[in-house]
């Protein structure tokens, strides 16, 4: 159980003309804006380099000259590439390929690497763009430069204290920039960029008002993209999100998300943000942890649900194996876990064997147990250690490492985000990086280390009924800085079932009279034993829609607990 507890309280109004406590919920968060109009999206202009940006791009496509998109092996990173290509196609620009690097040979971002395999491609591009990297790229893109390509940057990351030595760059963290939703991923940039280019068609007479592209035949793709990367979901963002649901349960989706969420099981009619981080997400991100991201890309490229169906059923195989594999890390895990000191606020945990796609997770769940930042690393095929990190909520990961990187020179490279990083050094440096990594995170105040849970309040008798879990349920965007709801009650445990040996399965009563189903997942052994029949509990929960044969039913999702009384004398 989290140290604090927190009841939201109302920071908006209630927004008018829905459910009441989905209406209440909204809110209880930042932001209670609802309409979601595209009308209502920032402008591309407020980008700053985007004229420079849209007239490079439009001086390769009337040279018709051959452009290579340069991603990334993550989520974010293939929806861009998809995105970018798909685009540019839809523009009348045919000669477009991609790149995506390999993560376990190319390393991150525009490489020399990188860079050699598209001068060794069929035909030499002469424009690179990146989508999600090339801010911090500095070494890679003077490489591409000095071998006759000019490069485009289209990138969210934080860039470092130097920049590359060109001005074709959008990124709405570089200084100056004016574009306000700093939270927008990689997927977000490239979709602005092609609203920028077929505007600017438009303008220049290449294109009509009738005859420019819809691109909201992306949407679906930058909204997987949005929340996979777990960006805040800004008002821009959810925007965004909301224009992607609505085309998703109209069924208006990319061939390869149709054929990997029928290879899922999800029903696109009500697809959630739950749905596209939990279920749609990680399949697409085990290619690129597994194997190689350029599988998911070819998904997402394919043009008939026929031809993606291939790559959807390799992207779920990959999936299983990154779970079997993380099954055994984590134990692994645990056990370094439990040799730390008390007073150690920095993890740094490390093993020669474990897989480096998998790392990242793992840093997740032991920043989850322990709630302290978390790097983990493991080691590569020249002895080199790569590490994956997670932060907690005040303490910016990446910060972190900055100060290691000014007060030394083991930093080979590193960036990323407040809540992650990565980053490569010496193994004869771990002592003194796990040494300064646990001398900056002990800085920070003590309260910075209280988990806190957040709780949308209770549900009354009324309340707690299908309508509104459906109601919260289409609602849908739910995300970063804009959690979904938890709800608490007293519950009175009627009955209980013990599933698979780590799930558990209740009967509950509330206020002694309103039955509801719930579910449990992954308890621990412990607690397995310690939940008794005819006892109440204060329980945390989320509401759930279980539909069975065309039947829909209420049940909650379980995820804290607190004892109300002691237990009934027999």
């Amino acid at each position: 159980m989290p140290q604090r507890i927190i009841q939201r309280q109302a920071t908006v109004a209630k927004p008018a003309g829905l459910h009441p406590v989905l209406a209440r919920v909204i809110s209880q968060r930042a932001c209670a804006y609802t309409d979601y109009a595209l009308a209502d999206l920032l402008h591309p202009s407020s980008f700053l380099h985007m004229d420079t940006v849209v007239s490079c791009i439009m001086a390769h496509m009337r040279r018709g000259s051959p452009i290579l998109i340069i991603g990334d092996y993550d989520c974010d990173g293939a929806t861009a590439t998809a995105v970018a290509v798909k685009g540019l196609q839809l523009l009348g620009h045919s000669a477009v390929d991609y790149l995506i690097p390999n993560r376990f040979t190319s390393g991150y971002g525009l490489s020399k690497t990188i860079i050699d395999q598209a001068l060794a491609l069929p035909v030499k591009p002469a424009l690179l763009i990146t989508v999600d990297n090339g801010v911090s790229s500095l070494e890679g893109i003077d490489y591409a430069l000095q071998h006759g390509i000019e490069v485009v940057v289209t990138d969210h990351h934080l860039p470092g204290e130097q920049l590359p030595a060109i001005d074709t760059i959008v990124n709405p963290q570089l200084p100056g920039d004016g574009f306000a939703s700093k939270a927008i991923c990689g997927v977000g940039v490239i979709y602005y960029v092609l609203l920028a280019v077929r505007k600017q068609m438009v303008s220049d007479g290449l294109l009509t008002p009738l005859t420019q592209p819809n691109f909201m035949q992306l949407i679906d793709l930058v909204t997987l993209g949005t929340i996979a990367d777990c960006v805040p979901l800004d008002q821009n963002n959810r925007i965004l999100i909301a224009q992607g649901l609505k085309q998703l349960r109209k069924g208006q989706v990319s061939p390869g998300l149709q054929a990997l969420a029928q290879q899922i099981g999800i029903p696109l009619a009500t697809i959630t943000s739950v749905d596209i981080a939990f279920k749609l997400a990680p399949k697409l991100n085990a290619a690129g942890r597994m194997d190689d991201m350029a599988i998911g890309v070819k998904c997402l490229l394919s043009e008939s649900v026929a031809a993606a169906m291939p790559y959807a059923q390799a992207l779920l195989q990959f999936n299983e194996q990154r779970r079997d594999i993380q099954d055994s890390m984590q134990q692994a895990a645990l056990l370094q876990i439990q040799k730390l000191k008390p007073e150690q606020k920095g993890v740094v945990l490390y093993d020669p064997s474990w897989h480096e796609g998998v790392i990242g997770i793992i840093a997740s769940r032991v920043k989850d147990s322990t709630y302290r930042p978390t790097i983990v690393f493991t080691e590569d095929e020249h002895g080199q250690l790569k590490g994956s990190g997670r932060s907690i909520p005040g303490i910016h990961l990446r910060d972190m490492l900055a100060v290691i990187a000014a007060k030394s020179n083991m930093l080979h490279k590193f960036g990323g985000h407040a809540m992650a990083a990565g980053l490569s050094l010496a193994k004869d440096d771990l002592p003194l990086f796990r040494c300064m990594f646990n001398e900056i995170a002990s800085s920070y105040a003590p309260e910075v280390f209280a988990e806190s849970l957040y709780t949308d309040g209770g549900l009354s008798r009324s309340e707690l009924n299908l309508d509104t879990a459906l109601a919260l349920r289409d609602y849908g965007i739910w995300g970063t800085q804009y959690p979904a709801p938890v709800f608490d009650n007293v519950f009175t445990v009627v009955s209980k079932r013990v599933l698979k040996q780590k799930h558990l399965k209740l009967d509950l009563l509330l206020d002694q009279c309103v039955p509801v189903s719930a579910m449990w997942f992954f308890v621990s052994e412990d607690l397995l034993h310690s939940i008794h029949c005819q006892q109440d509990y204060r329980l945390f929960y989320s509401l759930d829609v279980n539909t069975y044969l065309g039947e829909s039913r209420l049940s909650l999702i379980i995820s804290h607990h607190a004892l109300v009384s002691a237990p009934t004398p027999a």
